[in-house]
């Protein structure tokens, strides 16, 4: 069968006469009322957004509902240019678009609003606060448009402002104008004297159910909490029950995922007085209509959230000495959403490596903690402190490869340990590493300087003085939630660098680095990443070092030939 271009495939999807870039082109080429250097500017915008997406201005279609999703996924960075080029880029682009009415002329003059609004805006630019002016522009000017007063809005009009956005927007998410609108709204009703005190909201993304704990039958959490309590100081001589400690980011983790749990059993109408211990939700009868509540939750498939709560379903099931039949009860409702084990890599992380094979790629990000140190001197005072904790978390784990779980739990006076000569350990003990085994990297100079300067500098724009945690929530009672952190250094490396990154990639950096240098050496990357053995090791990072075996044996072919 003949391969078709799946690019050729996308424009065949759209109705004949659906114009492209390069139809839009060839409009601009000929139209009157535009001057020369306002015609090379646009043709040149719609040509370089056609390149960005990697097509040809003829494959490019020029509707923003086809736009938008693309264009959202650029990274200026990895097309080597400035977010404000960028930003030019894609105006340029947009005006092509408007022109011929494709999309909507943008009215943002100040002088374009009526006097209510017209006084509250001077006042947004008078503050020189980039997260309103950046949020609430956009917002202020449609509601201008709809001569809706400023004390009249609702939120029906920030609603409408979302339909609006999704049927004008070519490069941005739709949904983050949206949310970034509002939250400057209610930003402004505290920064901004005289603006309106109108509460607008946004609907939480996550489709999670968690109760809050005073929402929750106190019999239960009191339950809970002794059953954690056990779990994480068993009684040795006890006739029943573990005598094996939890660590404490297991007692964490199974303490938010039961309460979650019986969340979703309230919400799926069980009677709260049938919650009333940890024992009762694992009962086999009760634990399936929680799960079924998940699954149907999400379109009736199982996820990698279900499986695990099912699973930790049987080990407290366990750890209860509960009947054989009901953890043979747990044990099949388990089969039945479990998800198929992982082998290996998946290919989305192998596709990201294989982009950090380039060298000038990779040296991107080996230099971006040293460039947002540089950077950060040009920000204000806390965007240079959390532009600094980024590069030190990042520094981290291309040094450390150690979980995102870890990084993030690092306490300064337990976890980092100085023996006196200048060197720095970074150390976790058995309790605190996922496989129980104990970890410890002795930290580079250049990243315990980096280390000592941001702990120096760091309070109280970040934190409170003495916070014992190295990256903290930001009143300082406890350390920064892994997926919080994890999150926010994707966003980083992927606006700087351009690279698709996430936190546990740097493990399969760490490893594809090493078979690079040391095909076969699978115990050292077992050891590096602390696996619990090299059986695993190998199932998972099998053929990473397949690229200098072929480049090894292309040399020894050349020399073969040339012995010849």
């Amino acid at each position: 069968m003949k391969t078709i271009d799946a690019k050729l495939i996308e424009v065949a999807m759209h109705p004949i006469g659906t114009q492209t870039f390069a139809d839009i082109i060839q409009r601009l080429e000929v139209a009157a009322d535009l001057d020369d250097v306002r015609k090379r500017d646009l043709i040149s915008g719609l040509r370089r957004v056609a390149d960005a997406l990697g097509r040809q201005p003829q494959d490019t279609i020029a509707d923003p509902h086809w736009l938008q999703p693309r264009l959202s996924k650029v990274a200026p960075a990895a097309l080597r240019l400035s977010d404000k080029t960028w930003q030019n880029v894609v105006s340029n682009a947009r005006a092509a678009l408007a022109h011929f009415g494709i999309v909507k002329r943008r009215n943002r003059h100040i002088d374009d609003l009526q006097p209510g609004w017209k006084l509250l805006w001077q006042a947004v630019l008078a503050s020189d606060d980039r997260t309103l002016t950046a949020g609430l522009g956009r917002f202020v000017h449609f509601l201008n448009i709809l001569e809706v007063a400023p004390d009249g809005v609702t939120q029906a009009h920030a609603d409408a402002f979302l339909v609006a956005v999704k049927a004008d927007e070519i490069a941005k998410s739709p949904e983050k104008s949206w949310r970034d609108a509002v939250c400057a709204w209610t930003l402004a009703t505290k920064r901004i004297d005289g603006w309106p005190q109108i509460n607008l909201v946004v609907p939480k993304r996550q489709n999670v159910i968690k109760l809050p704990d005073e929402a929750m039958p106190a019999a239960f959490l009191a339950d809970l909490a002794q059953f954690m309590h056990l779990s994480a100081k068993p009684d040795l001589f006890a006739d029943e029950g573990p005598t094996r400690a939890l660590a404490a980011s297991t007692i964490k983790h199974r303490t938010a995922m039961l309460k979650r749990f019986a969340s979703e059993l309230i919400r799926a109408g069980v009677p709260e007085a049938e919650i009333n211990s940890v024992a009762a939700i694992c009962e086999p009868s009760t634990a399936k209509r929680g799960l079924q509540a998940m699954v149907a939750r999400n379109d009736n498939k199982t996820n990698t959230v279900i499986d695990d709560m099912a699973g930790i379903l049987i080990a407290c099931a366990g750890r209860l000495n509960m009947a054989e039949d009901a953890r043979a009860g747990l044990i099949a409702l388990a089969r039945r959403v479990a998800k198929p084990p992982q082998k290996g890599m998946t290919t989305k992380n192998r596709e990201r490596l294989r982009v950090l094979r380039d060298n000038a790629t990779l040296r991107r990000l080996l230099e971006l903690p040293d460039k947002l140190c540089a950077m950060s001197r040009r920000l204000n005072p806390k965007a240079t402190a959390l532009a600094r904790e980024d590069a030190l978390a990042i520094a981290i784990l291309l040094a450390c490869p150690l979980r995102i779980g870890n990084i993030s739990a690092i306490h300064i006076y337990q976890n980092l340990q100085r023996p006196g000569d200048g060197r720095l350990f970074l150390n976790f003990v058995e309790d605190e590493i996922k496989n129980h085994r104990p970890m410890e990297f002795e930290v580079p100079r250049d990243v315990r300087v980096m280390l000592d300067k941001h702990l120096a500098n760091r309070s109280p724009l970040l934190c409170p003085l003495d916070t014992p945690w190295l990256f903290p929530r930001r009143d300082g009672t406890s350390s920064v939630d892994k997926s919080t952190l994890s999150t926010r250094l994707t966003q980083r490396i992927r606006k700087e660098t351009g690279i698709a990154m996430n936190a546990h990639l740097f493990r399969h950096l760490a490893a594809m680095l090493w078979l690079d240098a040391n095909p076969g050496s699978y115990e050292a990357v077992r050891r590096l990443l602390g696996h619990s053995s090299v059986s695993k090791t190998i199932s998972f990072y099998t053929g990473l070092e397949a690229h200098s075996v072929f480049e090894a044996f292309g040399k020894v072919l050349t020399a073969k030939k040339g012995g010849r």
